[in-house]
């Protein structure tokens, strides 16, 4: 019997579920070499026709055979059987002693969120994708000589304390070098108010999970990093959207949330935004201030583009203006080394403890070598030359991408220049299918972020989010040619007017 005729002969009254039903049909149909290495599954709406279940059964049948490790998904592409899924003589026999954990693990919701973000870093490995949703630097941009004598000079000082546990809140050097860094900036924090985070990322989870519990409301801006969404759902928080604009967040929309409802936290970044490139407004930024005290909630300030300004005038961190209400954070990742995966957080009062807990909770610390080699590389005076090479960089990136796009898609979509940053935020004119549109991209070979995992709600219009920080400037032309064709393939076309009877 074909695994076709298996499928629609599904037990709908059986103690085996249909997804497992399906799973089994197609393990069968490796195992005995009917399906074959690289070998194309149906489309998950044709299998759903032919077990007769819905679309989301079959998409979560596909999801549990790549867990098992027996297909691939390529984007827009399909799902296809992966080379050595049928293993050698124990093969089988290890799947069936690993079958019973899809039983016994909670169903865990994969959101829209963690697979473009898990997609970005397969793309960035093709070669045959010009990955513009790629948003971490370009190898060429990072210190890779001045990194390797920093880190053998690092080495010979402190010999085996790089191989041991450093103190929860960071390295004492890095807290000190961090502590100067803001002291430059207008803050003034000192080393016991700074912890060091494995990633801006962790930083976000960490300070989220001290403030916020399940039922809580947060607040964050729409469009925004993703990781900022799922901290905040990750931690069982209900998520206020508020809107951006050219002057950032729109305060005054934050306000009439505040009216309505008992919001804890709001998370956004109030310079060079990610994905727009703004900042802030000067008159918001007071009137923000206003609401955090009458209020009372917490700002956590993602700062971790503030370095990267290549237009407009600078305004300080607002954690200068009102440390009691605001946790701040930062990191090296867009300018030093995303590999060395090192932020930090700085907060003061009862909060601070509450955000050490939970770091304690997470990983007891984060890597005593990176820490004490970046302490290194800040202390030398390696740092300003570092930001001042990123924004010459950056800015040439960003000038080319515009170029481009005001080429080749200025027909179709808008934008505002950014500030500064690593991205482009563009809207398209009219209302596209974001999902075919990214298939249509994959199959011309380029790639960007679609709007739709950087919003909270929603979308009512059609965005994408562009990249240049990854790319050459031939690149980021050739990227947006290639995207231009994918729109001319799913943009309707309009119809043409009937001629008058004469």
């Amino acid at each position: 019997m074909s695994y076709k005729d298996r499928l629609s002969d599904i037990k709908r009254d059986g103690s085996v579920s249909l997804t497992s039903q399906i799973v089994d049909a197609f393990a069968g149909a490796i195992a005995d070499g009917e399906l074959g290495p690289d070998d194309k599954l149906p489309p998950t709406r044709e299998l759903a026709e032919i077990a007769g279940v819905n679309h989301l059964t079959a998409a979560r049948a596909y999801r549990r055979l790549a867990e098992l490790g027996l297909v691939t998904a390529r984007v827009g592409q399909g799902t296809f059987v992966r080379v050595g899924a049928q293993g050698g003589a124990g093969a089988p026999a290890e799947r069936e002693n690993t079958d019973w954990q899809l039983y016994a693990l909670p169903e865990q919701l994969e959101t829209y969120g963690d697979r473009i973000l898990a997609e970005m870093f397969r793309q960035a490995g093709r070669d045959d994708v010009i990955p513009l949703m790629v948003g971490y630097p370009a190898d060429k941009l990072l210190p890779f000589d001045v990194l390797s004598a920093v880190t053998t000079a690092t080495l010979s000082e402190h010999g085996s304390r790089v191989q041991q546990y450093t103190d929860i809140e960071g390295a004492p050097e890095l807290r000190e070098q961090i502590a100067a860094l803001h002291r430059r900036e207008g803050l003034s924090d000192g080393p016991d108010q700074i912890i060091v985070t494995t990633g801006a990322r962790q930083g976000l989870t960490l300070a989220t999970r001290a403030i916020v519990h399940p039922g809580d409301v947060a607040a964050c801006e729409s469009p925004t990093f993703p990781g900022s969404i799922e901290a905040i759902r990750n931690a069982g928080a209900s998520i206020l959207p508020v809107p951006v604009d050219d002057g950032g967040m729109d305060v005054d929309a934050l306000e009439s949330l505040l009216r309505r409802r008992d919001v804890r936290l709001v998370v956004f970044q109030p310079r060079l935004q990610n994905p727009t490139g703004r900042d802030l407004a000067p008159e918001r930024r007071e009137r923000l201030f206003e609401l955090a005290q009458r209020y009372g909630f917490f700002i956590l300030e993602d700062d971790v583009y503030g370095s990267l300004r290549f237009e407009g005038t600078a305004t300080g961190p607002l954690r200068a203006t009102l440390p009691s209400h605001v946790i701040y954070l930062s990191s090296l990742s867009k300018t030093v080394s995303p590999g060395m995966r090192l932020a930090w957080i700085s907060a003061s009062g009862p909060v601070l403890d509450r955000i050490v807990q939970e770091k304690r909770n997470d990983d007891m610390g984060s890597p005593t070598l990176t820490q004490l080699v970046a302490a290194r590389f800040l202390a030398e005076g390696h740092y300003e030359p570092q930001i001042e090479r990123s924004i010459a960089f950056y800015r040439e990136r960003c000038d080319a991408l515009i170029e481009a796009v005001e080429s080749h898609l200025d027909r179709v979509a808008t934008f505002v220049p950014p500030l500064g940053g690593g991205h482009l935020w563009l809207t398209f004119r009219d209302a596209l299918d974001e999902r075919d549109l990214y298939d249509a991209a994959v199959r011309q070979g380029v790639t960007f972020l679609p709007g739709g995992a950087m919003m909270p709600e929603r979308p009512r219009a059609t965005h994408i989010r562009l990249s240049f920080g990854y790319l050459d400037p031939d690149e980021l032309a050739e990227g947006v040619r290639r995207l231009a064709v994918a729109v001319r393939a799913v943009r309707p076309r309009p119809r043409r007017e009937a001629l008058p009877i004469t």
